[in-house]
């Protein structure tokens, strides 16, 4: 039985067969092979603005000409790494369309991490060398010595406060370069990896995606007419090209269409609807915080008469949706769902406000689950039993030898990932970790991330890594990380209950440190519970489902509680008035 699209999917799809018709009569394709056409195609064109600048496509492509031949003379071989640690900037497209030109790949480093997870993603990652900004310095000496490589094989790119460093300025290598196409660029082809794009996933530690050429291009064959695209748009990314929302689309987008990049160095609420005026942006890819920040921003005359028309992302609940479209005048707003490592990405081509898409595409199926405990149901014959309208279950994706799927580098990370025996002997799904909700006419909405992961300010947070970096503090014994909802936020916060070591004395202002210096500000653990004992099921595994139902509730729990005060980067008691401002949305977060 063929799936039942409506009409707006149905144009979806007929675009995308279209486009992977085309895509795959020609085998050697990929980023640098679509931005020479592009420079050839329209040099003059506007390919990219940052600030105050702007660059053609054939200055784009020179730029990356250089980076391209500069690393083709110091002996980077297909299938060799470079990582790149940047916020973003034009040098980071220059980069990583320049190693793509010479069959290299580009590691995108987020550049949040600290310590142990930093020198993690540079070591999975195996870069022969690395790049990285003024901005990330700190965090990288701190880590440099952990990872084996030499000081002539660390670059520095736009050092301009002039930070002293012992690595090698770019800017100064690449002075006599050639901005010549490399010879390099033809030998390209769709099934290369071009990407490793790391994901904080349920195991612990962050995993590199492999994300081949092929892989880039279908994102964009998939999302460009859902946004409905053409060459003429401009488009605004304020979010972090380490992401695939980034790098995987809108970058992606981007070239394929020949339309506008505008770069942001950092998102900012407040110069958002500015810089909208500013470029004449008339779409934007956001993730589910960006949409309530705007809202939170008092209003302006800049968020009136503006050209951002269409946007796409993730993570929009129902009620945020409609007062985003109302109050800005939103013409389009498409929610999609999917991860990183996924492979089957869901969408909303009718603007059904709360929903992710519908359950019409082959290979995706939700499983029947316990919400409180995320453990699936099973039918006589054991197998899962698939959800019917009502039902909240996991998402799952089937895995056969033609899909899509490359997983992980590491491929035991891959196959931790992995569930067989679901619904059939030998059949292999990836589970996605997302509980999410059937609705009639086959809508889904999504309900939460289930597990050892949640997401906070837009980012996953991983709960083994957090606690595995808390227990490294000497004072605490054991420590249980989960995540908690707060009124008015998207997502869910941090939060750690704590055994503490009875040998040892316990100083909050110390541990509050320790948290700045090792955990990006969104791993912090908004609320620490200090408890004399944590209840465990097995070996090693701390029961959380009462933790998580307790929460931070000051009329529940007798122990002591400690809360992020952010502006001061430090702990400080959960008091019943803190508690009541956090209730009612009086404190800010």
């Amino acid at each position: 039985m063929s799936p039942k699209y409506t009409p707006k999917e149905a144009a979806v799809w007929d675009s995308f067969n279209t486009s992977m018709t085309n895509l795959r009569e020609n085998p050697n394709q990929s980023i640098g092979t679509r931005v020479e056409q592009l420079a050839e195609e329209k040099p003059n064109d506007i390919a990219l603005y940052f600030q105050d600048q702007s660059w053609t496509w054939q200055e784009l492509n020179e730029e990356s000409n250089k980076i391209a031949n500069h690393f083709l003379n110091l002996g980077l071989k297909p299938g060799e790494a470079v990582s790149i640690m940047m916020e973003n900037r034009p040098e980071y497209l220059f980069i990583l369309t320049g190693i793509n030109k010479i069959q290299g790949i580009s590691g995108l480093t987020n550049f949040n991490q600290r310590r142990q997870a930093l020198a993690h993603s540079f070591n999975t990652a195996e870069p022969k060398w690395i790049i990285l900004d003024e901005d990330c310095l700190p965090s990288f000496n701190d880590i440099f010595k952990e990872l084996n490589l030499k000081n002539n094989q660390i670059f520095v790119v736009n050092n301009n406060r002039g930070d002293s460093h012992d690595y090698l300025n770019l800017s100064d290598e690449l002075k006599n370069e050639s901005k010549d196409n490399p010879k390099t660029t033809c030998n390209s082809i769709l099934q290369e990896t071009a990407l490793y794009i790391y994901t904080s996933g349920t195991t612990g530690l962050p995993k590199a995606v492999i994300m081949q050429n092929y892989r880039l291009f279908t994102q964009s064959a998939i999302f460009g007419p859902l946004g409905q695209l053409t060459s003429h748009d401009i488009i605004y990314v304020p979010t972090p090209l380490y992401h695939n929302v980034g790098i995987g689309v809108s970058w992606m987008v981007t070239i394929v269409y020949g339309a506008k990049i505008v770069l942001r160095h950092r998102f900012s609420a407040s110069e958002f609807w500015k810089d909208v005026q500013k470029y004449k942006a008339t779409f934007f890819m956001y993730v589910g915080e960006i949409p309530r920040y705007l809202l939170n921003q008092p209003p302006s005359e800049y968020e009136k008469n503006h050209t951002l028309k269409k946007i796409l992302g993730l993570g929009l609940r129902k009620e945020i949706w409609e007062q985003f479209k109302a109050r800005f005048e939103i013409e389009h707003i498409f929610e999609i769902y999917g991860s990183t490592e996924g492979h089957r990405p869901l969408f909303n081509a009718d603007e059904v406000p709360g929903m992710i898409g519908r359950n019409n595409m082959g290979g995706f199926v939700l499983a029947k689950v316990n919400p409180e405990t995320g453990e699936f149901y099973k039918n006589e014959k054991g197998y899962c039993i698939k959800c019917k309208p009502g039902d909240i279950g996991m998402g799952l994706l089937k895995l056969k030898e033609s899909s899509f799927f490359t997983g992980y580098k590491s491929k035991e990370k891959t196959e931790s990932k992995m569930i067989h025996n679901v619904f059939r002997k030998n059949d292999t799904f990836f589970n996605t970790g997302d509980m999410l909700k059937l609705h009639d006419d086959l809508w889904i909405s999504f309900v939460d991330r289930f597990g050892d992961t949640f997401r906070w300010k837009s980012e996953n947070v991983s709960t083994l890594e957090v606690e595995s970096i808390l227990t490294s503090f000497p004072a605490i014994h054991m420590a249980a990380v989960y995540g908690v909802a707060i009124p008015n936020t998207e997502g869910k916060a941090g939060m750690a209950a704590i055994k503490l070591n009875p040998t040892l004395k316990f100083e909050i202002s110390d541990f509050s440190k320790f948290v700045v210096e090792v955990l990006p500000g969104y791993s912090i653990p908004m609320f620490i519970r200090i408890r004399d004992d944590l209840e465990t099921a097995g070996p090693y595994k701390i029961k959380k489902i009462d933790l998580r139902k307790e929460a931070y509730n000051v009329n529940i729990i007798q122990e002591p509680l400690n809360f992020w005060d952010s502006n001061n980067k430090q702990y400080v008691p959960l008091t019943d008035s803190l508690y009541h401002e956090l209730m009612d949305g009086k404190l800010r977060i």
